[in-house]
């Protein structure tokens, strides 16, 4: 159960998701591109029961985890933190999830941009050597 949890309870939970997990569902949990065609699916909304299964039996691709390697007690922490970061709403903007290489670059672009159009105003309007 991890309603129960507490605030450090949870921060361990992250964690062991950032150690065990995140390179396959990636660090927000949102999935990713495993080898050979697969994915690793993304973890929000997946009821924990299904978590919990998923992690002792390890379906397709992923490992087991068995209760000698992450205690049940560890198990409970690593859904209450992907319970948690599924509640919080995500910052900045995501381009509607189009992945990282597109966000990177439209950044650039705006960045890069916007310094072109402030080197533009400060020579339109700085001082001018005579």
């Amino acid at each position: 159960d991890y309603s129960a949890l507490t605030d450090e309870d949870i921060a361990k939970g992250g964690e062991l998701f950032r150690t065990n997990c995140s390179a396959c569902h990636q660090a927000a949990a949102n999935g990713g591109a495993l080898p050979n065609g697969k994915y690793a699916p993304a973890l929000h909304g997946v009821e924990p029961l299904h978590i919990y299964e998923a992690m002792r039996t390890g379906p397709q691709q992923m490992p087991v985890f068995s209760a000698g390697a992450i205690p049940d007690e560890d198990v409970a922490a690593i859904i209450g933190y992907l319970k948690g970061i599924e509640e919080q709403p995500s910052s900045g903007f995501s381009l509607g999830g189009l992945g990282p290489v597109t966000e990177g670059f439209a950044g650039w672009v705006i960045g890069i941009g916007g310094l072109c159009l402030i080197a533009t105003w400060i020579a339109s309007t700085g001082a001018r050597a005579k």
